[in-house]
């Protein structure tokens, strides 16, 4: 959903077109005021225990959510659409309109209903767009919330990543060619972009086809947006140096999400430059492929690396696990020092376990210091942080029993807040309540005047309790009760048949069907003594709440400090529980050309397969010797399985994660590339062969020579000539000593290439094993050097249930197609700017004339002459029919 901010929408003429004469109400007029400045979002606006949506938002609104669309003053000629949802399921509703790119306006009550005033003041409160909430209700707990900020430089482009739930802003300035790779990487709420009378085009070509909601905002927003950098502290500017259209893009995504929030976004203290360079890149394509995150079409949760990894105690860990693989490293030294820690946790099993417990109860610090920032922090969201606080010395104790330069680094971290602890403590109830405006928040002893309001309040209220007994001993009236409602107040009740009981001072209140109610002054004077000092109680307790609230809003960038410490301790200590539980190992990281594998496994596949029947192999890659592995073999022999664990494996471990093998030397890895499975994008009219030659063009554009690329059947989505052809020439570039010389693995079902291992030195032919009984194969998934010669798809035809007739007639076809066959062989040649003179000739001149179609008998086949004798038209259908009979006794046996 695209929305543009600051000008008239077409959907607020048609509301005010459509309001006509139906909105000569003050209430209609009043809703049409507060709509007229918010025509691009949702105006949910209260009305008593409800909020309506009226005119165009009903309509949308009850389609998108299925609610029942009705009408206001359905007698008028022009009655107003109308739909509604009960206040306290609000955010149940708003977060199904966010999930599918929608901005809604809360319009609240800013007054308490009286009898004197039937119009009360209502205005807008708060302002919810995909990228700017910060409520749990709306948030995912293991993942960021992104807001995306872009502005288009001349070179390059700017990018602002703010997360107004945990207070993260990253900024980036990616040269063109690199901006598609980054911003579809991220997950992205909402994009914030620029208008104006020229459009981007490069912009608009980045961002086609990634989810999110689309805001654009007038140019103005962005030029005139206040820099942002005061806000921030000396340490974080610096790093800063050098950027201008990030810092562009930062100053508008800041100002948006101050006007979104109605005041200093304050959360936003965790500044980072992002540098590509110091991270492996992968695109979208790769996480698709690889199923990181999102399963393939038709698969489900449990098919992801994600679902096996995420095992973390904590929202924290979760979120902080998942931007280590979203941005696995390529220093060393860093990578090193996270490789330290899960292997400390490995070897600490009952401190870890002590650990994981203690952060069970963590609540989300991150999140709860950005609604502190933004003084929506309920009581309870306070409680939450005393507790939190209370554990931190019991995780520093365990660390400090622990040994190594990476438990010292977490104990370092962890910096506990004592002070506002001991403050919580001594102000909050056990179990506060989650709405402030309700009291019940503060512990006795804490404020003496809350402390007399309190007691007078309950004091009150024990009189009247006591007033039921007094009364009934002095009446006679064994069934009197007190009760109490909202609209009368206190009351004694007496039952019909005790009437003539009833004292001549009482006065009646309210008649019922086998009951009156009364009041008397005494419980009325008391009444007001009570419902009083409950008033004003409430308005104490409220007032010391916001005071602590405001307490713990100064300290928003040290919890988020101690937030992003927690987080780091439980997603390393889940790496280590990964690692115990599945058996990994910590790879051997350097800086050589080597990628060596020693029982490797697919983490997922070997999870979701019976235990003990995944079977490992090995992997043996040298950029000197061995660069490129071109894998033949059969369907179902597990090719891509092998591919795909080869490019996890990497992942992990350059995550900081321990490994599925049994041994792993691994050379860091600068950029993964993977063309794996296929896919049509229908939105953006290509198709699968499109979507293929695409991400094989990027492979080729981008890899360097510590690029890994893992390459499943490149070709396949053409004719058979066509893309061996591609294959051909895409394997000689990869391997030329002009060309990238990335890593490579390459499955491929075109055996012709095998060949290439006869010119090309690096390339090693490596193959699927199967075993052979009579017409029966089995296949054993093992890897092993040297060129498969058949691919055996009409055996994995055959385990598929095809019809024994159509498998009989494929054998023939196939053994026809292998004497016939056209292409001869295949001379290798070099890849440079040019095509080399001696490039493969895969098509014979029959082929081009479309003499190679393929015969329906063999050369020598009797029914041949006899077909070449035959005049159909002379055939009456029984002579035909007879002859039919003939060939099929003579032939078909």
């Amino acid at each position: 959903m695209t929305s543009a901010l600051g000008r008239s929408s077409a959907a607020a003429a048609s509301t005010a077109s459509a309001a006509g004469k139906a909105a000569t109400t003050p209430l209609m007029r009043q809703y049409l005021r507060v709509k007229q400045d918010h025509p691009d979002a949702f105006l949910f606006f209260r009305l008593g225990d409800f909020y309506e949506l009226f005119f165009d938002d009903a309509v949308k609104v009850a389609q998108l959510l299925g609610l029942t669309l009705t009408s206001r003053n359905k007698t008028d000629p022009t009655p107003i659409p109308m739909c509604g949802i009960p206040w306290h399921q609000r955010d149940t509703y708003a977060a199904r309109l966010l999930r599918l790119g929608h901005r809604i306006a809360i319009c609240d009550q800013l007054e308490e209903p009286t009898p004197g005033k039937p119009l009360v003041d209502r205005g807008v409160t708060e302002i919810l767009t995909p990228g700017s909430v910060t409520a749990d209700t709306f948030l995912e707990a293991g993942a960021n919330n992104y807001l995306v900020a872009l502005w288009p430089a001349a070179d390059r482009l700017g990018v602002c990543i703010a997360d107004a739930s945990t207070g993260e802003v990253r900024l980036a300035e990616p040269s063109w060619e690199d901006a598609t790779g980054l911003v579809s990487r991220l997950r992205v709420s909402e994009w914030l972009t620029p208008a104006g009378p020229a459009e981007e085009p490069r912009l608009e070509a980045v961002l086609r086809g990634l989810p999110g909601a689309r805001t654009v905002v007038p140019r103005s927003r962005f030029l005139e947006a206040q820099d942002p950098r005061p806000r921030w502290d000396a340490a974080a500017v610096a790093a800063l140096e050098g950027l201008d259209a990030g810092i562009t893009a930062a100053g508008a995504a800041i100002d948006y999400l101050d006007r979104m929030q109605g005041g200093r976004a304050l959360q936003l203290t965790r500044i980072e430059r992002w540098s590509e360079d110091e991270t492996l890149r992968y695109d979208a394509s790769t996480a698709r492929h690889l199923e990181l995150f999102q399963p393939q079409p038709g698969g489900e949760a449990r098919h992801t690396l994600w679902h096996l990894l995420d095992r973390c105690v904590t929202a924290l860990g979760s979120r902080r696990l998942r931007a280590w693989i979203e941005r696995p490293l390529v220093q060393r030294v860093p990578l090193g020092a996270r490789h330290d820690a899960v292997a400390a946790w490995v070897s600490a099993t009952s401190a870890r376990a002590a650990l994981r417990d203690a952060l069970g109860g963590v609540p989300d610090l991150e999140r709860l210091a950005a609604r502190l920032a933004c003084a929506r922090a309920t009581p309870r969201d306070l409680g939450a942080l005393r507790d939190a606080l209370a554990a931190i010395p019991g995780i520093r104790a365990t660390l400090e029993r622990l040994e190594g330069e990476s438990m010292r680094r977490a104990h370092d971290r962890l910096e506990g807040l004592p002070a506002l602890h001991a403050r919580l403590t001594a102000a909050l109830v056990d179990e506060p309540p989650p709405i402030a405006r309700d009291g019940g928040i503060i512990r006795g002893g804490f404020d003496t005047t809350r402390d007399q309001l309190f007691d007078l309040a309950h004091s009150g209220k024990r009189w009247i309790a006591e007033l039921e007994a007094t009364e009934r001993a002095r009446t006679g009236i064994a069934s009197l009760k007190v009760g109490y409602n909202r609209v009368f107040g206190y009351y004694l009740e007496v039952t019909r048949t005790h009437l003539d009981k009833v004292p001549p001072e009482w006065e009646r209140r309210q008649t019922l069907t086998t009951a009156e109610r009364f009041v008397t002054p005494a419980l009325k004077l008391k009444e007001g003594e009570v419902l009083s000092a409950e008033d004003r109680l409430k308005a104490r307790e409220l007032e010391l709440f916001v005071s602590i609230r405001d307490e713990a809003a100064a300290e928003v960038a040290a919890l988020q400090r101690l937030g992003l410490a927690l987080g780091t301790l439980d997603a390393e200590a889940t790496l280590a529980e990964v690692a115990t539980q599945f058996g990994w190992t910590r790879p051997e990281m350097n800086d050589s050309g080597e990628l060596v594998l020693e029982g490797s496994r697919h983490p997922v596949v070997e999870r979701l397969l019976p235990g003990g029947e995944f079977v490992p192999n090995a992997v043996h890659l040298d950029s000197a010797s061995r660069q490129i592995l071109l894998l033949t073999g059969p369907n179902m022999g597990g090719k891509s399985t092998y591919l795909r664990q080869i490019a996890i494996a990497v992942l992990l471990a350059q995550s900081g994660s321990f490994v599925p093998a049994a041994r792993a030397r691994i050379g860091v890895v600068d950029r993964l590339f993977t063309r794996v499975g296929a896919a049509d994008r229908l939105g953006s009219g290509q198709s699968t062969f499109m979507v293929e030659m695409s991400e094989t063009a990027d492979i080729m554009r981008s890899a360097t020579p510590r690029s890994l690329v893992v390459l499943d059947e490149v070709g396949r989505g053409t004719a058979t000539y066509d893309g061996l052809a591609i294959a051909w020439a895409v394997t000689e570039y990869l391997h030329a000593a002009a060309g990238p010389r990335p890593r490579t693995v390459f499955a491929t079902h075109y055996h012709e290439l095998t060949q290439l291992a006869d010119t090309l030195q690096r390339l090693v032919n490596v193959h699927v094993l199967v075993q052979e009984t009579g017409d029966q194969v089995v296949f054993l998934h093992r890897i092993a050097d040297g060129a498969a010669d058949r691919s055996y798809g009409i055996h994995v035809a055959q385990l598929a249930g095809l019809p024994r007739g159509v498998l009989d007639r494929a054998r023939e076809v196939l053994a026809e197609l292998e004497r016939e066959r056209t292409v001869e062989h295949f001379e290798a040649g070099g890849y440079v700017a040019q095509p080399a003179a001696n490039a493969p000739s895969v098509v014979r001149e029959a082929a081009v004339a479309g003499t190679s179609q393929l015969g329906l008998f063999g050369a020598d086949h009797p029914l041949k002459e006899e077909l070449r004798k035959l005049d159909p038209d002379t055939l009456t259908p029984l002579q035909a029919l007879q002859l039919l009979a003939a060939w099929k006794e003579r032939f078909a046996e």
